[in-house]
């Protein structure tokens, strides 16, 4: 197991009755019989939509339970494969190790044309220090109510590519895995149900992408005029950002093409201003906000541009200045509470004299559009090439890696591994044969750099975002 949450509207099971330990009467559900947990507020949207890809690379399977095993076919020449899973009815979360964890969507399995497996959620794995780039596939957890799972993601995947034939997996969620491994004290459901598809994406390997900017912050240019798409793309600050965002991906092949969009008033001063990413279930803010992306369709990468986000913990508060969805993001499928990522723009019009010339992390609109590039990578399948502690690393095996044990300093060292680790901060991590990826536009804290390997450029033009 590893971590995140479910649900949505209609459909009671037929397995659940009012009386049920198992069951609670849901009133926004017109009273029907959901798992603990499982019923929300009606102000909460879940979504269930349609691809936006044309039929021939869609295969819609159906709405089945958890443990139920389904099938799909590739093409000979696929180039990727989605696995979607939106909640119809589910819990919200689940308690593993005494820990309130989300009730993320997976696969339990997926199964090769030949009956190897590609991917199984509960096989005998460490939660850290393991090289993935050798696994076939690899699942970093977070991915509630609406889940995609995209092959390849690893070195392994993008070497063996997408073999054709009839391939098998099982829907699958947290609860339901709750049911059956030691460790979950509650939450535990083999009723939830969830509507499910297969994405295709076949080779070539895509070059162009289409991006909407939703303006959501309330925000003013410096002349005092309210920032809004019409404006936009004749605001010096935006324009450079824009551009620097499509540099940024240009380094994978990657054209980008940029819409800009606005929202109405209400959820400008609804989501606008300092949204709180404290939390990030379904029913949270940003994830509601997400939804708003079912105004424009397409096969885009929706991203949502506020004026500030925060985040508090036990420390205080944090300023935060993006987060996606969940990663890889559902592509093609827009309105869900996983459509997108929201970036800060707080800084777009800061130190402006620092925005000449090549990219420069110290010019505030190229800090946005690297924090705007690095959580379009996260939709498109990439993780962080060192994760903060310098224990986990993305399953790429070309992007160098910063390992705690050997690049924190020599007085932090001790530190690794402990409950208390070292940040492994970018310095720590500028020398490409051992201590490495500080530069690398999907390293875990902002600096200086926004390279990509020729990896990373694959999984990422391998997306179904990626035409």
């Amino acid at each position: 197991m590893k971590i995140l949450a479910s649900l949505i509207l209609t459909l009671a099971l037929a397995a659940c009755t009012g009386d049920s330990p198992h069951c609670e009467v849901c009133p926004a559900l017109g009273n029907a019989c959901v798992p603990p947990g499982a019923c929300t507020p009606a102000s909460c949207e879940r979504p269930i939509v349609s691809s936006a890809l044309p039929s021939d690379q869609v295969q819609y399977l159906g709405t089945y339970k958890v443990g139920t095993e389904l099938s799909f076919t590739v093409p000979p020449d696929a180039g990727s494969v989605t696995i979607v899973q939106q909640a119809k009815i589910a819990g919200l979360t689940v308690v593993y190790k005494n820990q309130v964890i989300d009730n993320s969507a997976v696969p339990l399995t997926i199964t090769f044309p030949d009956g190897g497996i590609a991917y199984d959620d509960n096989a005998n794995v460490p939660d850290s220090g393991v090289d993935f780039s050798g696994y076939y596939a690899f699942y970093g957890g977070g991915t509630p109510n609406t889940a995609a799972f995209t092959i390849p993601n690893t070195s392994a995947s993008l070497d063996a590519g997408v073999p054709e034939g009839t391939w098998k997996f099982v829907v699958n969620d947290y609860a339901n895995e709750c049911t059956f491994v030691s460790g979950c004290s509650d939450g535990g459901s083999a009723d939830s149900t969830y509507d499910v598809s297969v994405i295709t994406r076949t080779q070539p390997q895509g070059s162009t992408l289409d991006a909407a900017f939703y303006i959501v912050a309330d925000m003013s240019t410096p002349s005092g005029a309210p920032l809004r798409a019409a404006n936009a793309t004749s605001d010096t600050s935006v324009n450079r950002m824009v551009q620097s965002f499509q540099g940024i991906l240009a380094q994978a092949s990657i054209t980008a093409n940029v819409t800009f969009y606005d929202v109405g008033a209400s959820d400008r001063a609804r989501f606008g201003t300092n949204l709180s990413v404290t939390n990030t279930g379904p029913c949270e803010e940003m994830n509601q906000m997400f939804t708003l992306s079912s105004a424009h369709g397409g096969d885009v990468m929706n991203l949502f541009f506020v004026q500030g986000l925060q985040s508090s913990d036990s420390t205080g508060t944090l300023f935060v200045v993006g987060v996606d969805g969940t990663i890889p993001g559902p592509s093609s499928f827009n309105g869900t509470v996983q459509s997108g990522a929201v970036v800060s723009m707080a800084d777009l019009y800061a130190n402006r004299t620092y925005c000449t010339g090549g990219l420069d992390v110290r010019c505030g609109a190229d800090e946005v559009a690297y924090v705007a590039a690095h959580e379009t990578g996260h939709f498109l399948g990439l993780f962080h090439t060192t994760e903060k502690e310098g224990a986990d690393f993305d399953p790429i095996s070309d992007t160098p890696r910063c390992p705690c044990s050997t690049c924190a300093s020599t007085a932090d060292r001790p530190r690794c591994g402990t409950s208390n680790p070292p940040n492994m901060l970018s310095s720590r991590c500028v020398s490409p044969s051992s201590c490495g990826g500080g530069d690398n536009l999907m390293f875990w804290l902002l600096a200086p750099g926004g390279k990509l390997s020729a990896q990373q450029a694959q999984v990422m033009r391998l997306n179904p975002l990626v035409h």
